[in-house]
């Protein structure tokens, strides 16, 4: 008489890769002890990570198995920090290596209950699933707080492109047209008195807005990164610093010029800010022109031909933006009724040549591309699996 022994893989699935993200580990994770050092690296490293405690849940299981004499393994399976279409593949191409590598009759899916419908799906298109066993973290209720929660979502980074973000630019947006509304109003009224609750809504908002515009990008971080970056670029090279100083004074000499030219040729308002913007369009692109004419002599310098080509490749691409932008303005102002036609046609003209300026500039990127003058740098590929199974002895 043969008996069939039935082995059962104990499974937890990380679908947004926070062991990857804060613990630098990839799945599969397969065995006892390497689960269990997994799930105490990212515990130890964030103590209110549900997956955490979801891994401790399923080791838990698999100890049970173990006691009631069944034939179990344990595995972990992580996804991706872009959770969708690219964690559900990572997720999938896992599974089918830890399948492949070993044969389980059934699959007993533990899970903190977040993605269960994500996840299952996945599963059993390959394996049949005995149950699901869901890992609920119970908390304190004396920090059930709205404070609480409000700062663990502005730490949560798929909270914050989700929500916080989108939020945060609604806010900013609204209190934005709100102060333009006021200023256009004192402006026409000639009168400096503003509605004081219309004053203290659009000031909450545009703060408010702000806040979590600068939480969710991030803008302190790049701002600083920015500030040691100009640093470095002064302590390496004066090329290139330079070349940053004076694309900065262009910008705010622009600002200063376009400002006069609107205030002497301006008919209205929404004149202005059009003729300002049109104005301040070369401007800005004198400052790009100054950054990368920096940069292409440094690379001159040091013989980076390929890193010439791609400059002025950008600048001939820039520049077509600019009579793009100039003449897209420019004809607004005839429809509104601002300039003549005559006008309108040399914003036209203004127009087609930058269309014509960009075809060119992307055919010649193509031309020198395909003759492989201009070479992207690719990381280098790695001929093994990304993702390789940890085959830890199996605990007894």
């Amino acid at each position: 008489m043969v008996i069939l022994i039935m082995t059962t893989l104990v499974l937890n699935i990380d679908r947004d890769n926070d062991f990857g993200e804060k613990a630098g580990l990839e799945g599969p994770i397969v065995g006892y002890e390497a689960c269990y050092a997994a799930a105490l690296k990212l515990i130890t490293i964030d103590p209110e990570d549900s997956d955490a405690n979801a891994l401790f849940g399923a080791i838990r299981h698999y100890e049970e198995l173990l006691r009631q004499g069944q034939s179990a393994q344990i595995a972990l399976v992580t996804g991706d920090m872009d959770v969708g279409q690219v964690s559900d593949e990572r997720i999938g191409s896992q599974l089918d290596l830890l399948l492949s590598n070993s044969d389980y009759d059934d699959v007993i899916l533990v899970t903190d209950g977040a993605e269960d419908d994500y996840i299952v799906p996945l599963i059993i298109s390959r394996k049949r699933i005995r149950y699901v066993k869901h890992i609920i973290v119970r908390h304190n209720q004396n920090i059930e707080s709205m404070y609480y929660y409000i700062v663990k979502a502005l730490k949560d980074k798929k909270l914050i492109n989700k929500f916080i973000i989108p939020l945060g630019l609604v806010f900013l947006t609204y209190g934005i047209v709100s102060l333009g509304f006021i200023i256009y109003g004192a402006f026409v009224s000639r009168s400096l008195a503003v509605d004081p609750s219309l004053g203290a809504v659009t000031f909450v908002t545009i703060v408010l807005g702000a806040y979590l515009v600068e939480r969710g990008f991030e803008l302190g971080r790049i701002f600083v990164g920015m500030l040691k970056s100009v640093r470095e670029y002064a302590q390496e090279t004066r090329i290139i610093f330079l070349s940053y100083v004076i694309a900065a004074s262009l910008v705010f000499v622009g600002i200063a010029s376009s400002y006069v030219i609107t205030r002497s040729t301006m008919k209205n308002p929404v004149d202005g800010v059009l003729i300002f913007l049109s104005m301040f369009t070369w401007w800005i692109y004198g400052a790009f022109f100054a950054r990368e004419g920096g940069s292409a002599i440094e690379m001159y310098i040091n013989n980076n031909r390929t890193g010439i080509f791609k400059t002025l490749y950008g600048l001939m691409f820039s520049l077509s933006v600019a009579f793009i932008v100039y003449g897209m303005i420019n004809y607004i102002r005839y429809i509104l009724t601002f300039i003549p036609f005559s006008s309108a046609i040399i914003s036209i003209f203004f127009l087609v040549l930058g269309l014509i300026i960009a075809m060119l500039s992307s055919m010649v990127h193509r031309y020198f591309t395909d003759r492989g003058e201009i070479t992207e740098l690719k990381p280098a590929s790695n001929s093994a699996s990304t993702s390789t199974v940890n085959n830890a002895p199996e605990h007894k």
